[in-house]
């Protein structure tokens, strides 16, 4: 009798560990398109399928939570409904994603908000796949690892990257902007901008690119643009507009910051 207590327990328990994180696949897709109103972080990893993973307050992901006697009156309440969102209806079991696919295009639609996400998302990739994600008005991103195409845009929050290779296309309204490639393809051309921020971009000083640097603040950098050092880097002086090719021309990289001060530094 008491090993049967001990089973159910068990068995109940199983049901009140629920996973936060969901499976997608890829099958004949191209690029995956994201948009949530959270801070994101789009790793590449190896993986051949979509995995979304629901992250805690400090940013680490827990893969099985309990349910507290809250949670359970809660669940109780939602028995026999299921929840509709104003973005559209929830088809990842409960997850609060929309997912569709069109042609070879995987639409990936987050349907809760910033305040329901907590902690945040990391989204896992194939390293390959070309990657189109917004954060929306509050969240910020973090993108690491992918050789494929990359559009990442934000509102207020920053846009963080590291061991890309581009194309890429960046833009954030407010937030700050950090990119570090790893190397700089050549198959299309760059756009990095922010409305107010600093941008800082590091490259591989083999880099082969048409440079244009735009902004009403000022450009550091340690390319040989003949300018007065300062701290390890070279300043240019604050036009607003300055083009320059390093190692011979090659892919456009352009890098637009209204206000905010330019980093260029060669790896």
């Amino acid at each position: 009798m008491k090993k049967l207590i001990i089973i159910a327990l068990f068995l109940s328990g199983a049901v009140f560990a629920q996973k936060k994180e969901h499976k997608h696949s890829l099958q004949g897709v191209t690029k995956v398109d994201i948009e949530s109103n959270t801070s994101v972080r789009v790793v590449a990893s190896n993986t051949t399928q979509l995995i979304i993973k629901q992250l805690d307050q400090n940013g680490k992901h827990n893969s099985n939570w309990n349910h507290n006697d809250h949670d359970k009156s809660k669940d109780d309440k939602k028995k026999g409904l299921r929840p509709i969102y104003p973005g559209g209806e929830d088809n990842t079991n409960g997850f609060g994603f929309s997912i569709s696919k069109d042609g070879t295009t995987l639409f990936v639609r987050d349907l809760k908000s910033q305040f329901q996400r907590h902690g945040g998302l990391e989204i896992n990739l194939p390293k390959t796949m070309n990657v189109s994600v917004d954060a929306g008005n509050l969240g910020s991103l973090k993108v690491n690892g992918f050789t494929g195409e990359v559009e990442a845009e934000t509102n207020v929050g920053s846009i963080n990257m590291k061991n890309v290779t581009g194309p890429l296309t960046v833009h954030t309204s407010v937030g700050s902007i950090n990119i570090d490639f790893d190397k700089v393809s050549q198959s299309s051309p760059i756009t990095i901008s922010s409305s107010v921020s600093e941008i800082d971009v590091s490259i591989p000083g083999s880099t082969k690119a048409n440079l244009e640097l735009r902004t009403q603040g000022a450009v550091y950098t340690n390319f040989d643009f003949p300018t007065p050092p300062k701290k390890g880097l070279k300043r240019v002086s604050p036009t607003k507009s300055i083009k320059a090719s390093i190692n011979g021309g090659g892919v456009k990289i352009k890098i637009k910051s209204s206000m905010g001060t330019i980093y260029l530094r060669k790896k």
